[in-house]
Protein backbone atom coordinates (compact mmCIF):
# COMPACT_ATOMS: atom_id res chain seq x y z
CA UNK A 1 0.00 0.00 0.00
CA UNK A 2 1.36 3.17 -1.07
CA UNK A 3 0.43 6.34 1.30
CA UNK A 4 0.68 10.03 -0.39
CA UNK A 5 0.95 11.88 2.87
CA UNK A 6 1.38 15.77 3.53
CA UNK A 7 3.85 16.28 5.92
CA UNK A 8 2.74 20.12 6.78
CA UNK A 9 4.16 23.75 6.03
CA UNK A 10 7.60 22.70 7.99
CA UNK A 11 7.34 22.60 10.85
CA UNK A 12 7.70 18.81 12.79
CA UNK A 13 4.38 19.25 14.43
CA UNK A 14 1.92 20.04 12.37
CA UNK A 15 1.73 17.28 10.26
CA UNK A 16 -1.80 15.14 10.55
CA UNK A 17 -1.93 12.75 13.52
CA UNK A 18 -3.11 10.66 10.87
CA UNK A 19 0.17 11.15 8.55
CA UNK A 20 2.53 11.09 11.55
CA UNK A 21 0.89 7.84 12.54
CA UNK A 22 1.95 6.22 8.85
CA UNK A 23 5.19 7.99 9.22
CA UNK A 24 5.68 5.48 12.29
CA UNK A 25 4.53 2.58 10.57
CA UNK A 26 6.46 2.33 7.35
CA UNK A 27 8.85 0.46 5.92
CA UNK A 28 9.84 2.69 3.31
CA UNK A 29 9.53 6.69 2.85
CA UNK A 30 9.97 8.79 -0.09
CA UNK A 31 10.34 12.41 0.73
CA UNK A 32 10.51 15.45 -1.22
CA UNK A 33 13.57 16.77 -0.50
CA UNK A 34 15.20 20.31 1.03
CA UNK A 35 11.32 21.08 0.96
CA UNK A 36 10.63 18.77 3.92
CA UNK A 37 12.04 19.46 7.26
CA UNK A 38 13.90 16.67 8.24
CA UNK A 39 12.94 16.31 11.64
CA UNK A 40 9.78 14.96 10.49
CA UNK A 41 11.35 11.72 9.58
CA UNK A 42 12.14 11.41 13.04
CA UNK A 43 8.90 9.56 13.84
CA UNK A 44 10.38 6.71 11.13
CA UNK A 45 11.18 3.61 12.49
CA UNK A 46 14.62 2.76 12.73
CA UNK A 47 14.06 -0.33 10.29
CA UNK A 48 12.47 2.29 7.72
CA UNK A 49 14.45 2.70 4.45
CA UNK A 50 14.27 6.57 3.44
CA UNK A 51 14.79 7.90 -0.43
CA UNK A 52 15.47 11.46 -1.46
CA UNK A 53 13.11 12.05 -4.55
CA UNK A 54 15.25 15.37 -5.26
CA UNK A 55 17.38 12.48 -6.82
CA UNK A 56 15.09 10.85 -8.31
CA UNK A 57 13.24 10.65 -12.03
CA UNK A 58 9.41 9.57 -12.03
CA UNK A 59 10.29 6.44 -13.05
CA UNK A 60 13.12 5.78 -10.03
CA UNK A 61 10.72 6.58 -7.46
CA UNK A 62 7.97 4.19 -8.85
CA UNK A 63 10.61 1.59 -9.37
CA UNK A 64 11.22 2.10 -5.67
CA UNK A 65 7.47 1.58 -4.47
CA UNK A 66 7.63 -1.25 -7.04
CA UNK A 67 9.93 -3.55 -5.03
CA UNK A 68 8.12 -2.14 -1.76
CA UNK A 69 5.07 -3.25 -2.70
CA UNK A 70 6.36 -7.05 -3.66
CA UNK A 71 7.82 -7.25 -0.53
CA UNK A 72 4.60 -6.41 1.36
CA UNK A 73 5.99 -3.21 2.99
CA UNK A 74 4.21 0.12 3.81
CA UNK A 75 5.32 3.06 1.40
CA UNK A 76 4.87 6.86 2.16
CA UNK A 77 5.54 8.96 -0.23
CA UNK A 78 6.20 12.15 1.60
CA UNK A 79 5.48 15.85 -0.23
CA UNK A 80 5.31 18.99 1.31
CA UNK A 81 2.54 20.84 2.67
CA UNK A 82 -0.49 19.52 1.22
CA UNK A 83 0.28 17.04 -1.70
CA UNK A 84 -2.73 18.36 -4.49
CA UNK A 85 -0.65 21.67 -4.33
CA UNK A 86 2.04 21.64 -6.64
CA UNK A 87 3.18 18.18 -5.35
CA UNK A 88 2.96 16.26 -8.84
CA UNK A 89 1.17 13.22 -7.55
CA UNK A 90 -1.23 12.84 -10.62
CA UNK A 91 1.49 11.10 -12.58
CA UNK A 92 2.51 9.22 -9.78
CA UNK A 93 -0.81 7.75 -9.30
CA UNK A 94 -1.78 7.19 -12.93
CA UNK A 95 1.24 4.82 -13.11
CA UNK A 96 0.48 2.87 -9.88
CA UNK A 97 -3.45 2.38 -11.27
CA UNK A 98 -1.30 1.17 -14.77
CA UNK A 99 0.43 -1.27 -12.25
CA UNK A 100 -2.40 -2.40 -10.08
CA UNK A 101 -0.85 -0.67 -6.71
CA UNK A 102 -3.43 0.64 -4.42
CA UNK A 103 -2.76 3.68 -2.85
CA UNK A 104 -4.43 6.67 -0.63
CA UNK A 105 -3.86 10.43 0.09
CA UNK A 106 -3.20 11.87 3.42
CA UNK A 107 -4.07 15.72 3.38
CA UNK A 108 -1.99 18.39 4.92
CA UNK A 109 -1.93 21.53 6.36
CA UNK A 110 -0.46 23.84 3.05
CA UNK A 111 2.69 26.22 3.67
CA UNK A 112 0.30 29.36 2.29
CA UNK A 113 -1.86 28.28 5.31
CA UNK A 114 1.12 27.99 7.42
CA UNK A 115 2.57 31.52 5.98
CA UNK A 116 -0.96 33.10 7.15
CA UNK A 117 -0.79 31.97 10.56
CA UNK A 118 2.60 32.79 10.83
CA UNK A 119 1.49 36.84 9.41
CA UNK A 120 -1.44 36.93 11.81
CA UNK A 121 -3.73 37.46 8.60
CA UNK A 122 -7.18 36.52 7.09
CA UNK A 123 -7.02 35.83 3.59
CA UNK A 124 -10.76 36.87 3.22
CA UNK A 125 -11.61 40.24 4.89
CA UNK A 126 -15.37 41.29 4.53
CA UNK A 127 -15.53 44.05 1.73
CA UNK A 128 -11.65 43.35 1.45
CA UNK A 129 -11.18 40.43 -0.78
CA UNK A 130 -13.17 37.11 -0.79
CA UNK A 131 -11.27 35.33 -2.91
CA UNK A 132 -7.46 34.04 -2.88
CA UNK A 133 -6.04 33.13 -5.84
CA UNK A 134 -2.71 30.55 -5.45
CA UNK A 135 -0.67 30.22 -8.55
CA UNK A 136 3.36 31.15 -9.37
CA UNK A 137 5.18 32.72 -12.15
CA UNK A 138 5.97 30.90 -15.24
CA UNK A 139 10.22 30.25 -15.54
CA UNK A 140 11.42 27.10 -16.61
CA UNK A 141 7.97 25.74 -16.08
CA UNK A 142 5.06 26.98 -18.39
CA UNK A 143 1.80 28.09 -17.25
CA UNK A 144 -1.69 28.11 -19.28
CA UNK A 145 -1.90 31.48 -21.07
CA UNK A 146 -5.10 32.08 -19.64
CA UNK A 147 -3.67 31.98 -16.23
CA UNK A 148 -0.84 34.48 -16.76
CA UNK A 149 0.14 36.70 -13.26
CA UNK A 150 -1.03 39.88 -15.14
CA UNK A 151 -4.41 38.57 -16.23
CA UNK A 152 -5.14 36.96 -12.43
CA UNK A 153 -3.97 40.19 -10.81
CA UNK A 154 -6.45 42.10 -13.19
CA UNK A 155 -9.21 40.31 -10.44
CA UNK A 156 -7.46 43.16 -7.06
CA UNK A 157 -7.91 39.73 -5.38
CA UNK A 158 -5.44 38.14 -2.40
CA UNK A 159 -2.82 36.32 -4.10
CA UNK A 160 -0.43 33.40 -2.56
CA UNK A 161 2.02 33.36 -5.25
CA UNK A 162 4.44 29.66 -4.87
CA UNK A 163 7.64 28.79 -6.66
CA UNK A 164 8.91 32.74 -7.58
CA UNK A 165 11.37 34.20 -5.05
CA UNK A 166 13.50 33.80 -7.81
CA UNK A 167 12.12 36.10 -9.95
CA UNK A 168 11.05 38.95 -8.20
CA UNK A 169 11.41 41.86 -10.49
CA UNK A 170 9.87 40.28 -13.39
CA UNK A 171 6.94 39.08 -10.40
CA UNK A 172 6.78 42.74 -9.03
CA UNK A 173 6.30 44.19 -13.01
CA UNK A 174 3.88 41.84 -13.89
CA UNK A 175 1.76 42.34 -11.00
CA UNK A 176 1.71 46.31 -10.99
CA UNK A 177 -0.07 45.69 -14.37
CA UNK A 178 -2.71 44.28 -13.21
CA UNK A 179 -4.93 45.38 -10.60
CA UNK A 180 -2.60 46.68 -7.59
CA UNK A 181 -0.92 49.43 -6.91
CA UNK A 182 2.77 50.28 -5.70
CA UNK A 183 1.44 50.85 -2.06
CA UNK A 184 -0.65 47.56 -2.08
CA UNK A 185 0.79 45.84 0.85
CA UNK A 186 2.82 42.65 0.30
CA UNK A 187 4.73 40.02 2.06
CA UNK A 188 7.37 37.61 1.60
CA UNK A 189 7.39 34.75 3.95
CA UNK A 190 10.27 32.30 4.19
CA UNK A 191 10.07 28.83 4.98
CA UNK A 192 6.46 29.47 6.96
CA UNK A 193 6.44 27.27 10.30
CA UNK A 194 10.27 26.45 10.21
CA UNK A 195 12.55 27.18 12.71
CA UNK A 196 14.29 29.49 10.14
CA UNK A 197 10.99 31.33 9.34
CA UNK A 198 11.53 34.95 8.49
CA UNK A 199 8.88 37.38 7.19
CA UNK A 200 9.78 41.01 5.48
CA UNK A 201 6.45 42.95 5.15
CA UNK A 202 6.94 45.44 2.18
CA UNK A 203 5.01 47.68 -0.48
CA UNK A 204 4.36 45.60 -3.61
CA UNK A 205 6.40 48.77 -5.44
CA UNK A 206 9.29 47.43 -3.72
CA UNK A 207 9.36 43.60 -3.71
CA UNK A 208 12.40 42.98 -5.49
CA UNK A 209 14.50 45.53 -3.44
CA UNK A 210 13.20 43.39 0.01
CA UNK A 211 13.94 40.33 -1.73
CA UNK A 212 17.34 41.05 -2.09
CA UNK A 213 18.32 43.26 1.05
CA UNK A 214 16.76 40.26 2.65
CA UNK A 215 18.54 37.62 0.61
CA UNK A 216 15.39 35.79 -0.15
CA UNK A 217 15.39 33.97 -3.35
CA UNK A 218 13.94 30.82 -2.79
CA UNK A 219 11.37 28.89 -0.16
CA UNK A 220 9.79 31.47 0.10
CA UNK A 221 6.02 32.45 -0.38
CA UNK A 222 4.86 35.85 -1.89
CA UNK A 223 1.39 37.39 -0.58
CA UNK A 224 -0.36 40.33 -2.34
CA UNK A 225 -3.21 42.16 -1.48
CA UNK A 226 -5.16 44.61 0.99
CA UNK A 227 -6.09 41.35 3.26
CA UNK A 228 -2.60 42.90 4.73
CA UNK A 229 -3.57 46.34 5.26
CA UNK A 230 -5.94 48.04 8.15
CA UNK A 231 -9.11 48.60 6.21
CA UNK A 232 -12.22 46.33 6.38
CA UNK A 233 -15.77 45.53 7.53
CA UNK A 234 -16.79 43.81 10.44
CA UNK A 235 -18.06 40.14 9.71
CA UNK A 236 -21.59 39.93 10.18
CA UNK A 237 -21.16 36.09 11.59
CA UNK A 238 -20.51 38.26 15.18
CA UNK A 239 -22.56 41.24 14.80
CA UNK A 240 -24.19 42.20 17.84
CA UNK A 241 -26.79 43.90 14.97
CA UNK A 242 -26.86 40.71 12.89
CA UNK A 243 -29.49 37.81 13.80
CA UNK A 244 -28.62 34.00 12.89
CA UNK A 245 -30.27 30.78 13.50
CA UNK A 246 -28.97 30.85 16.62
CA UNK A 247 -28.36 33.96 17.69
CA UNK A 248 -31.43 37.01 17.71
CA UNK A 249 -29.93 40.56 17.55
CA UNK A 250 -30.18 43.50 20.20
CA UNK A 251 -28.20 46.40 20.15
CA UNK A 252 -29.12 47.76 23.63
CA UNK A 253 -26.85 45.18 25.17
CA UNK A 254 -24.78 43.20 22.57
CA UNK A 255 -25.67 39.61 22.22
CA UNK A 256 -29.19 38.56 23.97
CA UNK A 257 -28.66 35.23 23.93
CA UNK A 258 -28.21 31.67 21.83
CA UNK A 259 -31.85 30.50 20.55
CA UNK A 260 -32.64 27.56 17.97
CA UNK A 261 -34.77 29.16 15.23
CA UNK A 262 -38.01 27.53 16.74
CA UNK A 263 -37.37 30.02 19.06
CA UNK A 264 -36.20 27.51 21.60
CA UNK A 265 -32.66 27.85 24.13
CA UNK A 266 -30.03 25.44 22.49
CA UNK A 267 -27.76 24.20 24.90
CA UNK A 268 -25.34 22.62 22.64
CA UNK A 269 -24.63 25.66 20.42
CA UNK A 270 -23.78 27.71 23.27
CA UNK A 271 -22.17 25.12 25.41
CA UNK A 272 -24.39 26.53 28.34
CA UNK A 273 -27.83 27.11 29.16
CA UNK A 274 -29.32 30.14 27.92
CA UNK A 275 -29.57 31.50 31.25
CA UNK A 276 -25.58 31.33 31.37
CA UNK A 277 -25.11 32.53 27.34
CA UNK A 278 -27.22 35.89 28.81
CA UNK A 279 -24.27 36.30 31.38
CA UNK A 280 -22.50 38.80 29.52
CA UNK A 281 -25.33 40.93 28.54
CA UNK A 282 -26.14 41.55 32.41
CA UNK A 283 -22.77 42.24 32.98
CA UNK A 284 -22.72 44.86 29.73
CA UNK A 285 -25.92 46.44 32.13
CA UNK A 286 -23.98 46.51 35.19
CA UNK A 287 -21.14 48.92 33.96
CA UNK A 288 -23.45 51.60 32.94
CA UNK A 289 -22.65 54.58 35.09
CA UNK A 290 -26.18 55.74 34.96
CA UNK A 291 -26.45 59.56 35.03
CA UNK A 292 -24.00 61.44 33.60
CA UNK A 293 -22.78 65.01 33.52
CA UNK A 294 -24.74 65.58 30.46
CA UNK A 295 -27.95 64.08 32.10
CA UNK A 296 -28.01 61.47 29.28
CA UNK A 297 -27.67 57.92 30.35
CA UNK A 298 -27.10 55.91 27.10
CA UNK A 299 -30.26 54.38 26.85
CA UNK A 300 -31.55 55.81 24.21
CA UNK A 301 -31.58 59.36 22.64
CA UNK A 302 -30.85 62.49 24.15
CA UNK A 303 -33.61 65.35 24.20
CA UNK A 304 -32.31 66.67 21.21
CA UNK A 305 -32.22 63.02 19.32
CA UNK A 306 -28.29 63.30 18.84
CA UNK A 307 -25.42 61.40 19.84
CA UNK A 308 -22.15 62.53 21.04
CA UNK A 309 -18.87 61.74 20.54
CA UNK A 310 -16.21 62.54 22.25
CA UNK A 311 -12.51 62.05 20.85
CA UNK A 312 -10.02 62.01 23.42
CA UNK A 313 -6.28 62.40 23.46
CA UNK A 314 -5.28 60.54 27.13
CA UNK A 315 -1.85 62.10 26.85
CA UNK A 316 1.26 59.73 27.22
CA UNK A 317 0.40 57.25 29.81
CA UNK A 318 0.10 58.52 33.38
CA UNK A 319 -3.18 60.17 34.53
CA UNK A 320 -1.55 63.11 35.64
CA UNK A 321 -0.59 64.04 31.96
CA UNK A 322 -4.49 63.76 31.09
CA UNK A 323 -5.81 67.43 30.68
CA UNK A 324 -8.71 68.65 32.61
CA UNK A 325 -10.95 68.65 29.49
CA UNK A 326 -10.23 65.08 28.48
CA UNK A 327 -11.04 63.87 32.43
CA UNK A 328 -14.57 65.53 32.00
CA UNK A 329 -14.81 64.38 28.70
CA UNK A 330 -14.66 60.99 29.91
CA UNK A 331 -16.99 61.79 32.60
CA UNK A 332 -19.88 62.42 30.52
CA UNK A 333 -19.49 59.76 28.37
CA UNK A 334 -21.37 56.36 29.02
CA UNK A 335 -19.58 54.27 26.61
CA UNK A 336 -15.73 54.46 26.38
CA UNK A 337 -14.44 52.55 23.57
CA UNK A 338 -10.02 52.16 22.62
CA UNK A 339 -7.25 49.23 22.29
CA UNK A 340 -7.41 48.04 25.11
CA UNK A 341 -4.05 48.48 26.68
CA UNK A 342 -5.73 52.50 26.78
CA UNK A 343 -8.66 50.79 28.36
CA UNK A 344 -6.57 49.11 31.12
CA UNK A 345 -4.99 52.74 31.73
CA UNK A 346 -8.37 54.11 33.03
CA UNK A 347 -10.52 51.77 33.67
CA UNK A 348 -10.26 51.52 37.41
CA UNK A 349 -10.20 55.27 37.59
CA UNK A 350 -13.47 55.28 35.51
CA UNK A 351 -15.47 52.47 36.94
CA UNK A 352 -19.19 51.77 36.14
CA UNK A 353 -18.34 52.45 32.28
CA UNK A 354 -19.40 50.51 29.13
CA UNK A 355 -16.52 49.44 27.45
CA UNK A 356 -15.94 48.28 24.55
CA UNK A 357 -12.43 47.56 23.38
CA UNK A 358 -10.42 45.91 19.99
CA UNK A 359 -6.96 44.51 19.85
CA UNK A 360 -4.41 46.16 17.60
CA UNK A 361 -5.24 46.60 13.96
CA UNK A 362 -8.64 46.86 14.50
CA UNK A 363 -8.89 50.87 14.69
CA UNK A 364 -11.62 50.65 12.16
CA UNK A 365 -13.92 48.19 13.20
CA UNK A 366 -13.67 50.08 16.71
CA UNK A 367 -14.31 53.78 14.87
CA UNK A 368 -17.25 52.69 13.17
CA UNK A 369 -18.91 50.79 16.62
CA UNK A 370 -18.41 54.16 18.00
CA UNK A 371 -20.17 55.83 15.12
CA UNK A 372 -22.92 53.74 15.10
CA UNK A 373 -22.96 53.65 18.62
CA UNK A 374 -23.21 57.68 19.16
CA UNK A 375 -25.49 57.53 16.11
CA UNK A 376 -28.53 55.69 17.93
CA UNK A 377 -28.27 58.70 20.72
CA UNK A 378 -25.28 57.27 23.12
CA UNK A 379 -22.65 59.22 24.82
CA UNK A 380 -19.03 57.31 23.60
CA UNK A 381 -15.86 58.54 24.44
CA UNK A 382 -13.47 57.21 21.53
CA UNK A 383 -9.64 57.11 23.81
CA UNK A 384 -6.55 57.82 21.80
CA UNK A 385 -2.94 57.70 23.48
CA UNK A 386 -1.22 60.95 22.98
CA UNK A 387 -3.34 62.89 20.84
CA UNK A 388 -6.15 61.96 19.19
CA UNK A 389 -5.62 64.16 15.88
CA UNK A 390 -1.62 62.57 15.82
CA UNK A 391 -1.53 59.16 14.43
CA UNK A 392 -5.06 58.89 16.28
CA UNK A 393 -9.01 58.39 15.12
CA UNK A 394 -9.87 61.32 14.82
CA UNK A 395 -9.47 61.55 10.74
CA UNK A 396 -11.13 58.00 10.80
CA UNK A 397 -14.20 58.98 12.65
CA UNK A 398 -14.63 62.16 10.96
CA UNK A 399 -14.94 60.59 7.60
CA UNK A 400 -17.48 58.02 9.15
CA UNK A 401 -19.46 60.58 10.26
CA UNK A 402 -19.81 62.41 7.51
CA UNK A 403 -23.11 61.56 6.81
CA UNK A 404 -24.41 61.21 10.49
CA UNK A 405 -25.78 63.37 12.67
CA UNK A 406 -23.12 62.53 15.31
CA UNK A 407 -22.13 65.67 17.46
CA UNK A 408 -18.55 65.40 17.50
CA UNK A 409 -15.91 66.90 19.83
CA UNK A 410 -12.02 66.52 20.03
CA UNK A 411 -10.50 67.11 23.00
CA UNK A 412 -6.32 67.49 22.48
CA UNK A 413 -3.95 66.08 24.18
CA UNK A 414 -0.23 65.89 25.08
CA UNK A 415 1.28 63.80 22.14
CA UNK A 416 4.31 62.21 22.30
CA UNK A 417 6.37 64.78 20.80
CA UNK A 418 6.30 66.93 22.83
CA UNK A 419 5.95 64.76 26.39
CA UNK A 420 9.08 62.84 24.92
CA UNK A 421 10.94 65.97 24.32
CA UNK A 422 10.23 67.56 27.78
CA UNK A 423 12.00 64.25 29.43
CA UNK A 424 15.24 64.68 26.93
CA UNK A 425 15.50 68.48 27.01
CA UNK A 426 14.55 71.04 24.50
CA UNK A 427 15.01 69.24 21.03
CA UNK A 428 11.75 71.05 19.33
CA UNK A 429 12.30 74.46 20.30
CA UNK A 430 13.30 75.34 15.93
CA UNK A 431 10.93 74.83 13.29
CA UNK A 432 10.80 70.33 13.45
CA UNK A 433 8.52 67.57 11.69
CA UNK A 434 7.13 64.52 12.60
CA UNK A 435 7.60 61.48 10.69
CA UNK A 436 6.47 57.44 11.35
CA UNK A 437 8.38 55.41 10.14
CA UNK A 438 5.36 52.62 10.02
CA UNK A 439 4.57 51.85 6.58
CA UNK A 440 1.38 49.87 7.30
CA UNK A 441 -0.37 52.76 6.00
CA UNK A 442 2.31 55.19 4.35
CA UNK A 443 4.30 52.95 1.74
CA UNK A 444 7.96 53.41 2.59
CA UNK A 445 9.69 55.29 -0.40
CA UNK A 446 7.19 57.90 1.08
CA UNK A 447 8.65 57.84 4.58
CA UNK A 448 12.07 57.86 2.37
CA UNK A 449 11.15 61.32 0.51
CA UNK A 450 9.90 62.42 3.34
CA UNK A 451 12.77 62.30 5.65
CA UNK A 452 15.36 63.14 2.63
CA UNK A 453 13.01 66.72 2.76
CA UNK A 454 13.44 66.83 6.57
CA UNK A 455 17.26 66.38 6.25
CA UNK A 456 17.70 68.78 3.30
CA UNK A 457 15.73 71.50 5.42
CA UNK A 458 17.90 70.79 8.29
CA UNK A 459 14.84 70.30 10.67
CA UNK A 460 14.51 68.21 13.66
CA UNK A 461 12.90 65.52 13.81
CA UNK A 462 10.30 63.16 16.07
CA UNK A 463 10.55 60.08 14.99
CA UNK A 464 6.99 58.11 15.92
CA UNK A 465 6.85 54.18 15.62
CA UNK A 466 10.90 53.76 14.86
CA UNK A 467 10.60 49.77 15.05
CA UNK A 468 8.86 46.30 15.49
CA UNK A 469 9.65 42.87 15.22
CA UNK A 470 8.14 42.93 11.79
CA UNK A 471 10.32 45.67 10.63
CA UNK A 472 13.43 45.90 12.88
CA UNK A 473 15.52 47.68 10.74
CA UNK A 474 13.08 50.77 9.29
CA UNK A 475 15.11 53.65 12.01
CA UNK A 476 18.61 51.87 10.77
CA UNK A 477 17.03 53.18 7.19
CA UNK A 478 15.99 56.46 8.71
CA UNK A 479 19.25 57.59 10.24
CA UNK A 480 20.73 56.63 6.71
CA UNK A 481 19.07 58.73 4.76
CA UNK A 482 19.87 61.59 6.92
CA UNK A 483 23.28 60.99 7.57
CA UNK A 484 23.61 62.17 4.01
CA UNK A 485 22.88 65.17 5.27
CA UNK A 486 24.12 65.60 8.88
CA UNK A 487 27.13 64.78 10.67
CA UNK A 488 27.78 61.48 12.41
CA UNK A 489 27.89 63.41 15.74
CA UNK A 490 24.54 65.06 15.15
CA UNK A 491 23.02 64.91 18.78
CA UNK A 492 19.90 63.02 18.94
CA UNK A 493 17.64 61.16 21.68
CA UNK A 494 14.91 58.65 22.61
CA UNK A 495 12.61 57.87 25.28
CA UNK A 496 10.77 54.70 25.94
CA UNK A 497 7.71 54.02 28.04
CA UNK A 498 6.54 57.96 28.61
CA UNK A 499 4.96 58.35 31.85
CA UNK A 500 4.62 55.02 32.50
CA UNK A 501 6.19 52.36 34.25
CA UNK A 502 10.39 51.64 32.37
CA UNK A 503 10.29 55.45 31.70
CA UNK A 504 13.76 56.07 30.12
CA UNK A 505 16.02 58.93 28.39
CA UNK A 506 18.94 58.55 26.93
CA UNK A 507 20.94 61.32 24.74
CA UNK A 508 23.42 60.03 22.00
CA UNK A 509 24.79 60.49 18.35
CA UNK A 510 23.32 60.08 15.24
CA UNK A 511 26.08 57.57 14.53
CA UNK A 512 25.27 55.94 17.75
CA UNK A 513 21.66 55.88 17.17
CA UNK A 514 21.66 53.74 13.83
CA UNK A 515 23.21 50.77 16.29
CA UNK A 516 20.00 51.19 19.15
CA UNK A 517 17.72 48.55 19.16
CA UNK A 518 14.39 50.24 19.79
CA UNK A 519 10.90 49.35 19.71
CA UNK A 520 7.53 50.57 19.46
CA UNK A 521 7.10 52.30 22.75
CA UNK A 522 9.99 54.83 21.75
CA UNK A 523 9.82 58.30 20.25
CA UNK A 524 12.90 59.10 18.44
CA UNK A 525 14.89 62.86 18.43
CA UNK A 526 17.26 63.35 15.52
CA UNK A 527 18.36 67.05 15.76
CA UNK A 528 19.23 69.58 13.55
CA UNK A 529 22.80 70.46 12.64
CA UNK A 530 22.54 73.28 15.27
CA UNK A 531 21.44 71.19 18.20
CA UNK A 532 23.19 70.83 20.76
CA UNK A 533 24.10 68.28 23.99
CA UNK A 534 23.99 70.85 26.99
CA UNK A 535 24.89 68.96 30.22
CA UNK A 536 23.45 65.26 29.25
CA UNK A 537 19.83 67.48 27.89
CA UNK A 538 19.33 68.05 23.98
CA UNK A 539 18.66 71.53 22.94
CA UNK A 540 17.94 72.98 19.96
CA UNK A 541 18.72 76.76 19.74
CA UNK A 542 16.40 79.37 19.02
CA UNK A 543 18.25 82.45 18.02
CA UNK A 544 18.37 84.20 21.59
CA UNK A 545 22.43 83.04 21.87
CA UNK A 546 23.73 86.27 23.46
CA UNK A 547 21.06 86.63 25.95
CA UNK A 548 21.68 83.24 26.87
CA UNK A 549 25.13 83.86 27.18
CA UNK A 550 24.82 86.91 29.29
Amino acid sequence: MVHFVGAGPGAADLITLRGADLLKHSDVVIYAGSLVNPALLGYCAPHCRIYNSAELTLEQVIGIIEDAVQRGEQIVRLHTGDPSLYGAIREQMDMLKERGIAFDVTPGVSSFCGAAASLRAEYTLPEVSQTVIITRMAGRTPVPERENIEKLASHGSTMVIFLSAGMLPELQETLLKGAYKESTPAALVYKATWPEERIVYTPLGMLARAGEENNISRTALVLVGDFLGESFSRSRLYDPSFSTGYRVSDWKFGIKSYVKTDGQPDEAASGQPDEAASEQPRKAAIMRSGEAITGHSGEGPDESGRGKLFLVGLGPGNNCNMTAAAEAAVNAADVLCGYSTYLELISERFAGKELYSTPMRHELERCRWAVERASRGASVAMLCSGDTGVYGMAGPVLEMAADTDVDIEIIPGITAATSGAALIGAPLMNDFCVISLSDILTPWHTIERRLRCAGEGDFSVAIYNPCSKKRPHHLERACDILLEYRAPDTVCGWVRNIGREGEEAHVTALAELKKTELDMFCTVFIGSSETRNIGGKMVTPRGYKGECNS
